[in-house]
């Protein structure tokens, strides 16, 4: 687990190898606390290592159907059943539902609130920015984004 490090206000994740950095010089993504504990990606990281076999390993880890947790790596067949899984369960029934949609779903919220694209960018681990914001971020946040807005027309 010496992948995540607390830090103060969040923690601190190391990502060893993607397909960004397919030669692993490893890049390291802060993720603030979240303002409920409903939110709070920080909590729940701590209520699943409560519930994860301790010890040394990978921090996400497989749950059987009988809802025993094992030690063995979830792997992204696993991620993507579980995205579908959850947001079937409040409510969205489209197909198009991946674990891609994290990635979109962050950098979307974000643009709509106002985060500047280099920070959006530097949290999604995009080098190219006409790739964030013509794939990634979604045409219902166009609107927010729109430079338009501050023209007074």
């Amino acid at each position: 687990m010496g992948d995540i490090a607390r830090a103060e206000g969040g923690l601190l994740v190391t990502v060893r190898r993607s397909k960004g950095d397919p030669h692993g010089a490893g890049q390291t993504i802060a993720i603030a606390r979240g303002r409920s504990p409903e939110t709070d990606p920080v909590e729940a990281l701590d209520a699943w290592l409560r519930t994860r076999p301790r010890g040394a390993g990978p921090v996400f880890t497989q749950v059987r159907t009988n809802g025993a947790v094992s030690s063995h790596p979830i792997n992204a067949a696993s991620v993507v059943r579980i995205v579908k899984t959850r947001a079937h369960a409040i409510g969205f029934t489209g197909e198009m539902i991946t674990a891609h949609s994290l990635r979109a779903g962050h950098a979307t919220a974000a643009a709509m609130a106002g985060v500047p694209l280099d920070r959006i960018a530097a949290q999604t681990r995009h080098r190219d920015l006409a790739m964030l914001v013509n794939s990634y971020i979604r045409p219902a946040a166009s609107m927010q984004v729109t430079s338009s807005r501050y023209l007074g027309l």
